[in-house]
């Protein structure tokens, strides 16, 4: 149509170069190139690290732009190496926006992932439940989100040519990696839901009044994490998975150590899980085929 704009052939980034530069420090220390990404949150950093053959471990504050880890919980390290047979990269912890960082930071390992050649990204995170049907240790795979954390992800994001990051995100999570997950967790006698997660800026926890909110909106789970970590990946084409171990029920009395002791519980469930669909999505040929040197970088 005359008039139209040209679609985008790079994808958009926020401006630096962090991504690019830890991307060429891991490459320099190590081989192995990630076929696909994993987030492991409050919690859950125990759940698979034990079944990863490590090739180098990073910690947040070496990586260009990272902070160190700044919440009890997650552990700021980056794993290089296998895991059930595949090329990963895992991160034991996150950058949350309430640590005051900036959105920018929360979408570092997006970032870092997508340049390192990953092409899926696995979110994980603990959340408080909305609906009675979710009980503390249960997992819900993420089918979609709601933004309540009051900023955009790809805030301050451009394309080469000066656009504004305009993303498409009618569908954050890949609706195949969500019923690869359900399929795995069957296939293991594992109960696995589906709901939207909502994500608040955090740090305080929900009011009743505000877990009444969310529930009338339409969200399963809350939690202050994973939206922009997906939302990035997404911008920059990768294919998003994203799993809530429930921990507690939003809008009742809480503390970081509550979640921390049910997310552990439900780490086992995950971990059984991610068994045995990680092997499948490495050998389906389907999200996760970028071959060597086909990296997918940001834009400057």
């Amino acid at each position: 149509m005359a008039g139209s704009l040209p679609e985008p052939t790079s994808p958009p980034g926020p401006g630096d170069s962090y991504a690019a530069e830890g991307a060429a420090l891991v490459r320099e220390q190590c081989s192995l190139q990630p076929l696909l990404a994993l987030v492991l949150g409050s919690g859950l950093g125990d759940a698979v690290t034990g079944d990863v053959e490590v090739e180098r471990e990073f910690a947040f504050e070496g990586l260009p732009g990272f902070p160190g880890a700044g919440v009890p919980g997650h552990a700021g390290r980056l794993l290089i190496g296998r895991l059930y047979g595949v090329p990963v990269a895992v991160f034991r912890g996150r950058v949350h926006y309430y640590e005051g960082h900036g959105i920018a930071a929360t979408t570092l390992l997006s970032r870092l992932a997508a340049n390192l050649g990953a092409r899926t990204l696995l979110l994980t995170n603990a959340a408080g439940g909305l609906v009675p049907g979710f009980p503390a240790g249960s997992l819900m795979a993420i089918e979609d989100h709601i933004n309540l954390m009051g900023v955009n992800p790809l805030f301050g994001w451009r394309f080469a040519d000066g656009l504004p990051a305009f993303v498409d995100v009618s569908r954050v999570y890949d609706p195949a990696l969500v019923r690869a997950f359900e399929d795995a967790a069957r296939s293991q006698g594992v109960t696995v839901r589906r709901g939207v997660y909502v994500a608040l800026s955090g740090p305080s926890y929900e009011t009743p009044a505000e877990t009444a909110m969310l529930r009338r909106l339409g969200a399963s789970a809350v939690g202050m994490s994973t939206v922009p970590e997906a939302v990035a990946a997404v911008a920059l084409g990768m294919s998003v998975m994203g799993v809530s171990c429930i921990a507690n029920s939003a809008g009742t009395p809480a503390t970081h150590a509550d979640v921390l002791r049910a997310a552990g519980a439900g780490a086992a469930a995950l971990r059984t899980v991610l068994s045995s669909v990680v092997p499948r999505l490495a050998d389906a040929g389907g999200p996760v085929t970028m071959g060597p040197g086909e990296a997918n970088p940001e834009t400057p």
